[in-house]
């Protein structure tokens, strides 16, 4: 194919993003909202959408989206994200649709691949990166590969258990890490905080984890502990990652994440307590660099490399 660029693509629950990738460099963003809740063949009208201004430009396309994603067969298992959506055959239509080559991973993975290539993990081949924001999802580049797992489901970090007794996810299991560090649970800790404690967040009808970080950071006392308690249980389960798969470099990405140091203290300080043999490790925990650019970027380097049969 004489076009050399890639359409990467990032799907979420309110909104699809969609641009031109050229090794690094995006060129004719196009946007449209998901109208997730009207079923897959609205937001498949949408998807069509923001690929139609671009696609002769295009040799193939690249699509990040939340859920469980079988990338070989470019199947859309289960988004929670998106209402009805089981078992949609997103690569299949959309290559009918385009005549082009479509190829389909999970959201975190495009992300981590992100960031891996052009952002926070660059030059590192052990990487694992976390999404905390609505939800907590992860990833993980072993040994310069990106890990898919026996069924393609690898890094599910947000559903880890941390405390088998915990309270309940919205998966419906116990103590998963993003039933403590998810956005919802984050500001529920904090109201349950504030009806017993003098707080300025008490102040906000409408409190969100971005309220409670700014908060935090003019020194209230109720949004430090809630950081400093979602810190530890991330903390712990980044303790857990780096036993299991000693990575050099963890990134945390996503809303929660650009909390900034009252969210990387914590986290930092659990892990050196959690972690065997950290006077041996030469680990770092970083933010992510990219922001919303990752998971775009990301789809489009999968496709690329897909496309071209190489590994990722």
């Amino acid at each position: 194919m004489k076009n050399k660029a890639i359409i990467g693509i990032d799907i979420g629950g309110t909104n699809i993003k969609a641009a031109l990738v050229t090794g690094r460099k995006i060129d004719h963003r196009t946007r449209a909202s998901t109208r997730a809740e009207l079923g897959p063949d609205i937001s498949i009208e949408q998807i069509k959408s923001v690929i139609e201004p671009v696609r002769k430009a295009a040799k193939a396309i690249g699509i990040g989206i939340a859920g469980i994603i079988d990338s070989k067969k470019g199947l859309v298992k289960y988004s929670p994200n998106l209402k009805g959506w089981k078992n949609v055959p997103l690569a299949r239509i959309l290559r009918n649709a385009f005549g082009l080559p479509v190829y389909v991973l999970n959201d975190a993975n495009a992300i981590c691949l992100g960031e891996w290539k052009h952002g926070a993990g660059r030059g590192h081949e052990n990487v694992f990166l976390f999404t905390v924001g609505t939800g907590v999802g992860g990833a993980a580049i072993c040994e310069g590969k990106l890990l898919f797992g026996a069924h393609g489901f690898a890094g599910e970090f947000g559903h880890t258990t941390i405390n088998l007794d915990g309270p309940k996810c919205i998966c419906g299991h116990r103590g998963h890490v993003e039933r403590y560090a998810g956005a919802k649970y984050i500001v529920a800790r904090a109201r349950r905080k504030i009806a017993n404690n003098k707080s300025l967040l008490a102040g906000y009808d409408t409190l969100t984890p971005e309220i409670i970080a700014r908060t935090a950071k003019k020194g209230d006392k109720v949004a430090r502990e809630v950081f400093a308690e979602v810190g530890q249980y991330v903390g712990i389960g980044v303790a857990n990652i780096i036993a299991l798969f000693d990575p050099d470099i963890i990134i945390l990405s996503g809303g929660i994440a650009r909390a900034g140091s009252i969210l990387f203290e914590p986290v930092r300080n659990t892990v050196s307590r959690a972690t065997l043999g950290p006077e041996h490790r030469r680990y770092k925990i970083v933010p992510a660099q990219l922001g919303d650019d990752a998971g775009i970027l990301g789809a489009a380097l999968f496709a690329k490399l897909t496309v071209t049969g190489s590994s990722v």
